[in-house]
């Protein structure tokens, strides 16, 4: 999967690196030559030009089934978004992410065709509140409306017992997929943990396993079933 970034405000430069970090090919795009030099040496393809030139725009892979365009211009840029957006859609991309920062931007967006919209500030809020919401979990990744993928501290009573003696499955109907343990490793800008670095796994952790205090379990479950672990344990 290729990616191609239209507009280097702060939302498109961190958007950026964190894919390339993520290990994808990132190609941006700016009308501002000193956006564009700021972020040339951190992704795959850099350039200048206007992208409500259809010109410039033509001169993209843009019809590769592998390539996704992400419309990422600011709220100060609302009729380029549109124009560049409505070229996009002449050019036959195929996969097109737009943002839209208001609910008109949005309308117009829809009558062009594009399906694949976006807030920035509705996906932060968000985040925010799941943060809130579950306090205990130090990361939390949703899978779908009911259902995440969780890293929580270990219960100190559960320090020297085993997997199998804990029964996570039966009594808390939550499933362990490894465990963080040993010394942090240096964080990289593409770990999505808040500011924490990351700390080595155990794979498939076998049921003999015996838990040990400082250890990370990274769980899978349905959001409520995660939230009541949370509660349980006053993690």
């Amino acid at each position: 999967m290729k990616f191609i970034i239209i507009g280097l405000g702060q939302f498109g430069r961190s958007l950026a690196i964190y894919l390339t970090n993520s290990g994808y090919e990132v190609t941006v795009l700016d009308i501002q030559e000193s956006a564009v030099d700021e972020i040339k040496n951190s992704v795959a393809d850099a350039r200048v030009g206007d992208a409500t030139d259809v010109r410039v725009l033509s001169r993209l892979d843009l019809n590769d089934d592998d390539t996704h365009v992400i419309v990422a211009t600011g709220e100060n840029f609302l009729e380029r978004s549109i124009i560049i957006t409505a070229q996009l859609k002449e050019l036959g991309v195929k996969h097109i992410y737009a943002r839209a920062v208001n609910d008109l931007q949005a309308k117009v967006l829809r009558l062009i065709g594009v399906e694949d919209l976006f807030r920035v500030e509705d996906v932060a809020a968000r985040q925010l509140t799941d943060r809130f919401i579950n306090e205990g979990l130090m990361r939390l990744r949703k899978i779908d409306a009911t259902h995440s993928l969780a890293e929580v501290k270990l219960p100190e009573e559960w320090e020297g017992k085993t997997l199998i003696g804990v029964n996570m499955r039966k009594l808390h109907k939550i499933n362990l997929l490894t465990i963080r343990r040993g010394a942090p490793t240096e964080a990289n800008e593409s770990s999505d943990v808040l500011s924490k670095p990351e700390s080595p796994v155990i794979d498939s952790p076998d049921p003999s396993l015996e838990f040990k205090k400082g250890d990370v379990l990274v769980i899978f479950g349905k959001d409520d079933d995660l939230k009541d672990f949370v509660k349980k344990f006053d993690l």
